[in-house]
């Protein structure tokens, strides 16, 4: 406590504590700076001696000083109390916290220099966390963005032209979440904007049940604390936008970001998952299956290469069959099969892996049966995407999981269909929407709607 009398009452009842990390400049708001009439400028470092022998309430008074502060800008910066300034400039607290020392060093914008004679006079040691963790940049998309054109331009904008700080990408796995933000990163670090990025997307269980994901309550995840003290202190003011991949997986990992956005004001964060995080401010771009060919007696399978699961599909066999061309004879076979799979990328991916064992039409024949077909050929039998749908399916509230489980074998409904069932059925219907579960029936029956494929077969 270090005979701080205010401790946590001194601090604003919605603030909380926070620990300080290195570097975390928060920016007063450009009004704020305008009202002073002055430009803000980096506080010089103290006169020449020992920081020890500066007394701490005249330091903190320099400090303020020569920002331009008023004791009430310094204490909401800060998110302490204006009384809590007064008696730390007064001298009536000489061994103020630790914590409550970092916070005031980052709302004064103080350098390494300038923050440790802060703290040395305080009594109490600087808090080096933020120097040891190092935030990554983005790897390289996993190859071209095929059919997502249109959602990476509403990402990009979301970010940039409309400003919004959490903007959260959700859908069911394997829907192609990780390769969008990795491309809209890529378009961000080459327009010059600055991009770290945080994943947990790599660490999926293998051979074993996942564990239920978080239901999206608000509070921060457990374990979060630490990590996310850890990636605020080592953002500071040296990235403008932090993605972070899979959020939601099980086990350690996790970053409050609720905590961070609050921490970190210069900062914008993408966060990809199954479900919105329901903080304020979010904005949610759910990441729907892609579009998959009409139903038709016969296609012209010259022009099905424009259809963007076909046209993904396409991308994947010519990685292992170089030579395969969509022709009159196995076209009806390869619309089939990007219906049977709803258009999600992953299965795309997996069923084209397939086809240098079996040809469309026989993988068509088995898919429905062989659940192995729903695995990656070069990878463990586990990562299945029965397995992970059904962690999409558990992450939606219990209400919204009795509707689907009541509709998944109809071949299409509509909101009135499910009124029974539910006393709000277009939240419930909009729910299954924003996670994916379920999709538009198609233009020939308007205001219908169908359960994914996938789904049917996991509750088959």
């Amino acid at each position: 406590m270090y005979g701080d009398p205010h401790g946590e009452t001194g601090r604003r009842v919605n603030g909380g504590p926070r620990p300080a990390g290195k570097k975390q400049n928060p920016r007063p708001p450009l009004r704020d700076r305008a009202a002073r009439g002055r430009p803000e400028q980096p506080a010089p470092a103290p006169a020449q001696g020992s920081a020890a022998a500066v007394p701490f309430a005249e330091l903190l008074k320099r400090h303020r000083g020569r920002s331009g502060l008023t004791q009430q800008q310094l204490a909401d910066f800060a998110t302490l109390s204006v009384r809590a300034i007064r008696d730390l400039e007064s001298g009536r607290v000489r061994r103020p916290r630790r914590e409550s020392v970092g916070l005031l060093a980052d709302a004064l914008r103080l350098g390494d220099p300038e923050r440790l004679q802060l703290h040395a006079a305080g009594g109490s040691p600087a808090d080096h966390r933020g120097a040891l963790f190092t935030l990554p940049a983005p790897p390289a998309p996993p190859g071209a963005l095929v059919g997502r054109e249109a959602e990476l331009q509403v990402l990009l904008d979301q970010v940039t032209v409309h400003g919004h700080r959490l903007v959260s990408v959700v859908g069911i796995s394997g829907i192609g979440k990780t390769h969008l933000v990795l491309e809209a990163a890529r378009v961000l670090r080459a327009r010059g904007r600055r991009v770290a990025w945080h994943s947990l997307a790599g660490d999926r269980p293998c051979c074993g049940a996942a564990p239920a994901a978080d239901r999206g309550t608000g509070e921060p995840p457990t374990g979060a604390t630490g990590l996310t003290d850890d990636i605020a202190g080592a953002i500071g003011e040296s990235h403008e936008l932090l993605v972070v991949d899979g959020d939601d997986a099980p086990g350690p990992g996790r970053v409050d970001v609720a905590a961070l956005l609050r921490r970190c004001p210069n900062l914008s964060v993408v966060v990809t998952g199954l479900a919105p995080r329901h903080v304020p401010g979010e904005r949610v771009l759910p990441l729907t299956p892609m579009a998959v060919p009409e139903e038709a007696p016969d296609h012209d399978h010259a022009r099905l290469s424009e259809v963007a699961s076909v046209a993904l599909f396409l991308s994947h066999m010519r990685r292992s069959r170089p030579g395969f061309r969509l022709r009159q004879d196995n076209a009806d076979a390869v619309v089939r099969l990007c219906r049977r799979l709803d258009g999600v990328p992953r299965a795309l991916e997996y069923a084209a892996g397939w086809c240098l064992v079996y040809s469309p039409e026989v993988l068509l024949a088995r898919a429905g049966r062989d659940a192995h077909l729903l695995s990656s050929p070069a990878g463990c039998a586990c990562q299945n995407l029965l397995r992970s749908l059904a962690r999409s399916v558990d992450v939606v509230a219990e209400r919204h999981r009795h509707v689907l489980a009541e509709v998944a074998d109809r071949p299409h409904w509509t909101v009135a269909d499910i009124a029974h069932l539910v006393p709000d059925p277009a939240a419930a219907l909009h729910a299954l929407l924003i996670h994916g579960l379920v999709r538009p029936a198609g233009a020939h029956l308007p205001e219908q709607f169908t359960a994914l494929e996938l789904v049917r077969l996991l509750y088959a």
